[in-house]
């Protein structure tokens, strides 16, 4: 995308920390940036102190664009979408958007993965930020000091497998720390799954992937350098053996840009992870209050075993995330919850979906009843508080809105 190209955008959904960094990008190229989200939050008020047009309602002035980038969290449906179709305005999703912009950057480091690639790519552009490099960075979680800067030497992406995203992506550099069965709805199998990101590790000049079980099968694909966890010497703060994956991916990519290990290695010791990822919210009563993102059963498990380990009466409160994922891995969910002493099933998170595509979390309760009779159903803040109340840790996990519900429990100690 070249300047003077666009003069004016509506962004949809803006009020995600993806669409926000677009919309620095745009505003960086001297568009007049219209953005429009149902709900404010910390992004939209950024925008909007940057410069852009928000608002939280249908508003014809923002029809008159030169092109429209919508998230994927907004349908066709919507009256912004529908109305510019009928004007013929360009519309493209967000990944496409993303895709253009990477021509900005010499170098361009995509990282995928079914778990880890926030961390992973988040320890990269930490590493080359304190290395002063001029480095940007587009990652789906809150980082430190984030950048979205045109023309920066390095550009360090979050690739998002969903609706084969990251195939929009040009990477210079591509990372995947590992490959297994997600958004099934959109892949259909497997095979699929792995033909995608097949076709992202090619795209990169140099490919960089974590070798476990899941990315045994790249072994006969050429020029892929395999990462194992080799680093020695190291005291992160990072908790979790997971995270031991994450770090080595990111020491390998900084070591082949050329960045001095012994930065990397301080790097490394200091980063204390990112929001949502064994994150401390606070107090409730005689508990401390934790949130976690995981929401795939493999995340869960790993989550799940070093937090019990460390906390061996806690509570862990499960938030599933879209119906479509819970009935794909209820077999999983069952395995990776049997056995929790001390577990609550919270109201699931519905997202993009209706409940006639899967199962709600009261249908993985029921299942889980049958094995692990200790097991609780919570569909409120009231009932979560319920059940949390007399132990001395409790984790609040999943994708949704279970931070949210954490935090206000935190509000009424």
């Amino acid at each position: 995308m070249k300047k003077n190209e666009i003069k004016s955008v509506l962004l949809l959904g803006v009020g995600g920390i993806s669409m926000y960094q677009l919309a620095l990008a745009y505003l960086n190229l001297g568009c007049v940036v219209y953005g429009y989200d149902l709900k404010r939050s910390k992004y939209t008020e950024l925008c909007r102190a940057k410069g852009a047009h928000i608002t939280h309602r249908f508003n014809k002035e923002f029809l008159n664009v030169d092109l429209c980038v919508k998230s994927g969290a907004i349908k066709d449906t919507n009256k912004y979408v529908q109305m510019l179709k009928k004007i013929k305005c360009p519309i493209i999703d967000r990944a496409k958007a993303l895709g253009e912009f990477c021509t900005h950057f010499k170098c361009v480091i995509a990282v995928a993965g079914t778990h880890g690639k926030s961390t992973t790519a988040s320890l990269i552009y930490e590493i080359l930020r304190v290395a002063n490099k001029k480095v940007s960075c587009h990652i789906g979680a809150d980082v430190f000091a984030p950048m979205f800067n045109l023309g920066d030497d390095f550009l360090v992406v979050e690739a998002c497998e969903f609706n084969k995203s990251f195939l929009q992506l040009k990477p210079t550099i591509s990372v995947v720390t590992n490959i297994e069965a997600e958004h099934m709805d959109c892949y259909g199998s497997l095979f699929n799954l792995r033909a995608a990101f097949l076709t992202f590790l090619k795209r990169g000049v140099k490919r960089f992937v974590y070798l476990d079980k899941s990315t045994s099968f790249l072994k006969r694909t050429k020029n892929i350098e395999f990462v194992s966890d080799t680093i020695k010497n190291i005291h992160p703060k990072l908790k979790g053996e997971y995270n031991l994956k994450n770090i080595s991916l990111a020491c390998a990519v900084t070591k082949f840009l050329g960045i001095d290990e012994h930065l990397t290695k301080k790097v490394v010791n200091n980063f204390t992870g990112l929001p949502r990822r064994y994150e401390y919210k606070g107090m409730y009563k005689k508990a401390k209050v934790y949130i976690d993102y995981a929401h795939h059963p493999t995340e869960l498990k790993s989550f799940i075993s070093t937090f019990v380990g460390e906390n061996p009466d806690a509570c862990i409160v499960f938030q599933p995330h879209t119906y479509s994922r819970t009935k794909i891995f209820l077999t999983d969910f069952i395995s990776v919850l049997k056995t929790v002493k001390n577990l609550c099933i919270y109201k699931e998170y519905p997202a993009r979906e209706r409940a006639t595509e899967g199962m709600s979390a009261h249908d993985l309760y029921v299942e889980l009843k049958k094995i692990n009779p200790s097991v609780k159903y919570v569909a409120s803040i009231k009932g979560a508080m319920k059940h949390i109340k007399n132990v001395k840790a409790v984790a609040f996990v999943g994708a949704g809105d279970i931070n949210q519900v954490a935090q206000k429990i935190v509000e009424r100690n």
